[in-house]
């Protein structure tokens, strides 16, 4: 496993000061990489990086070279930056950041203290996009969109919002409405913007009005017509014609997803004049996976990691395994952190047929210990079987058991067991 290179850099500086202010200087210092490539911006609470790569694939399809930008990663940053669905090298990484830490210097910053690991990253990725001559870049916001270092961007072709819902509450507001605001913030003049079906109340009218005041162009993906027809399989309608998608990630709230991808599809085809498809759409994802997402990294029994760790995601994951496992009792280990609605949470995993197994993500600073999640079950009515370790926990559950294995929770919880398996 790879080190971080940026382990000693701040976590987050998100909110302390002008942080765009700093990132702009920095882009103009780099010698302005952002200009030299249209841009996707992808804002929301979940969905963001099945929408980034499938829209990247689409790209791709059409033989554009393609830049891709997705967080969190899970063991090093160089999985945040893609081109052409090729990671970054560790080498590359390092001279950029090299790169970026004299650009710093030149501004009179300190590259260790006054820039994040995610500002650090997101710039070293603008400057190897650009030096790659890429000709689109999906770029996934980190956390909320207008203060997002992402948002440091001069412009965007496209501003495209995922499922909108209450997480990072400490950062961007108490109430859905605060965070729509704050997300709505990558929305600029003459964009097209699009958004996930299936909104909350108040988002989708929200959204459009601020496109209209910014003299943008709204289209909203409720009308785009996906049909689920069975694991893998969706039958999809595109300028009036039908045919069968095969899309390897699991998950019933992957629906959402592909309304808004080909909601974009059908706006980029009318406005991008691109050129013609050099593979069969039908099968232009066939190759994508998402890490740590709904994730089956095992088979007979079946093994699924999913990084559920917001109130929505929980929702759409309990969706997705009673869509899955409709008939069958299942063993669910789960750790979150402790700043999350946990308690609502849980009242939406015991809706399901399982026994429950908890543990703690590797974040000792804001994991939630197995005793109090243990207790919060308790207090729900249901009993548990503590693990502190969560990969000896799931390796005893594994020789224990032959029914399906869900693994749900923080990042941080999925990195730590998932290399219990033969992954890339």
């Amino acid at each position: 496993m790879i080190e971080s290179l940026t382990d000693n850099l701040p976590t987050i500086l998100y909110g302390e000061g002008d942080r765009l202010a700093v990132l702009k200087a920095m882009l103009k210092q780099l010698g302005q990489p952002d200009q030299a490539v249209k841009i996707i911006h992808i804002a929301g609470t979940n969905g963001k990086g099945s929408t980034a790569n499938m829209i990247s694939q689409l790209l791709l399809a059409h033989g554009y070279r393609t830049g891709l930008f997705t967080s969190p990663h899970l063991y090093s940053e160089c999985e945040s930056i893609k081109v052409n669905d090729k990671m970054i090298s560790q080498s590359e990484f390092n001279r950029i950041m090299a790169e970026v830490h004299q650009a710093a210097i030149i501004l009179g910053l300190d590259p260790q203290k006054d820039l994040s690991q995610f500002e650090t990253t997101f710039l070293i990725a603008m400057v190897y996009y650009a030096h790659l001559a890429c000709d689109y870049l999906v770029l996934e916001c980190g956390v909320g969109g207008g203060l997002d270092a992402t948002n440091a961007i001069s412009h965007s072709e496209y501003a495209i919002f995922t499922k909108i819902g209450m997480d990072h509450l400490n950062l961007l507001g108490d109430s859905l409405q605060a965070i729509v605001e704050t997300k709505a913030g990558i929305v600029h003049p003459n964009q097209q913007v699009i958004v996930a079906p299936n909104q909350k109340v108040g988002v989708v009218d929200r959204l459009k009005q601020i496109s209209l005041e910014q003299k943008s162009t709204f289209y909203d993906s409720s009308d785009q017509k996906i049909v689920y027809k069975r694991p893998h399989y969706y039958q999809v309608e595109l300028n009036h014609k039908s045919f069968e998608l095969y899309l390897p990630l699991l998950g019933t709230f992957q629906n959402e997803n592909l309304k808004t991808v080909f909601t974009w599809y059908q706006v980029w085809l009318e406005h991008e004049n691109p050129f013609p498809l050099q593979t069969d759409i039908a099968k232009v994802f066939k190759d994508l996976r998402m890490i740590g997402r709904f994730e089956k990294v095992q088979s007979n029994p079946d093994i699924i990691l999913d990084a559920a760790h917001n109130l929505d995601a929980i929702q759409e994951l309990v969706s997705s395994i009673q869509s899955l496992y409709a008939d069958q009792k299942l063993s669910i280990l789960c750790g979150f952190l402790k700043d999350k609605d946990v308690p609502s949470i849980l009242a939406e995993l015991l809706k399901l047929t399982a026994d429950f197994y908890v543990t703690q993500p590797d974040f000792p600073d804001r994991a939630m210990g197995t005793e109090e999640l243990a207790k919060l079950f308790k207090e729900k009515g249901s009993s548990v079987i503590s693990y502190p370790d969560s990969r000896a926990g799931l390796k005893q559950l594994m020789e224990d058991q032959a029914r399906p294995i869900i693994v749900v929770g923080s990042f941080h919880l999925i990195k730590k067991v998932r290399d219990l398996f033969a992954t890339n």
